[in-house]
């Protein structure tokens, strides 16, 4: 699956985007002080939702290649096959 470097740029600034929305409303949403473990949670949880939203656009991009997760490759023929 080939993408554009336009596209390509594209997704990459939409994972930013996502991903500081995400941390954003967490740090507004979690009850001051915060500790350094809130700190790492909003950063895993940013990470989970930015990587999940830019495997849903890939898979929207291709819905029907059927080689989107891994290529099909040709079956070797047996003696079997031949007869």
């Amino acid at each position: 699956m080939q993408i554009s470097g336009s596209r390509m740029a594209a997704l990459v600034l939409f994972d930013l985007i996502l991903f500081g929305f995400v941390a954003f409303l967490m740090l507004q949403w979690l009850p001051k002080p915060l500790r350094p473990l809130d700190y790492f949670l909003v950063g895993g949880v940013a990470t989970l939702v930015s990587l999940l939203g830019v495997w849903l656009l890939l898979l929207r991009e291709a819905p029907n290649r059927t080689e989107v997760l891994y290529k099909k490759r040709a079956r070797k023929l047996t003696p079997e096959d031949l007869d």
